[in-house]
């Protein structure tokens, strides 16, 4: 039996999107950031689901990574299987996670929330603060205390990523990237 063109070409776009989705090869969706003037290349993982937890702030015994001047506690992050239900506590939010570049073994990366943005040196805090409240923004804190770096409030998740880029593609300011958890390995 002869096929029409057309029927066999269906049929071969058929294989292959069957082949590649038992290889999970459609499941990666690529995505970017800016680190600096550099654009950074990111996989989405999909078989990963980070949950981040908030540090309770004050009279907690646990030690957690602050950057800058009133900083709060950086949140818990934890990756889990994402087809496993999340138990979502008070202020537990869930965020994809991506992987650096496009390969299987990139360092995991997960989004907390924020956005870290650098501001040009001539201008002043109250400047910037003005600029992010008539963009509808939120300053969570300065970044130290002589630079021009600042966290952008964000909610975790891919709305850190989107803002980042917007900012970024947006010209005002010099700097803009994800306030990203990224998994570290120990020594």
């Amino acid at each position: 039996m002869k096929l029409p063109t057309l029927s066999l070409l269906r049929l071969a776009a058929v294989a292959v999107a069957a082949g590649a989705i038992a290889t999970g090869a459609l499941a990666a969706t690529t995505a970017h950031y800016f680190d600096g003037d550099t654009q950074r290349s990111i996989t989405l993982d999909t078989s990963l689901v980070a949950v981040i937890t908030p540090i309770p702030e004050a009279g907690s015994n646990t030690q957690a990574r602050s950057v800058g001047e009133g900083a709060s506690p950086a949140p818990l992050v934890q990756l889990q299987p994402a087809n496993q239900s999340v138990a979502k506590g008070a202020g537990t939010h869930t965020s994809p996670v991506y992987r650096e570049g496009n390969s299987p073994a990139g360092r995991l990366m997960a989004l907390p929330g924020g956005v870290v943005v650098k501001f040009n040196t001539d201008w002043t805090d109250a400047q910037v603060r003005a600029w992010a409240q008539a963009k509808g923004l939120a300053v969570a804190q300065r970044l130290g205390t002589t630079s021009n770096w600042y966290l952008i409030a964000t909610a975790p998740g891919s709305a850190a990523l989107e803002l980042a880029n917007s900012l970024k593609a947006g010209g005002e300011v010099l700097a803009a990237m994800p306030n990203w958890w990224k998994q570290t390995a120990a020594r």
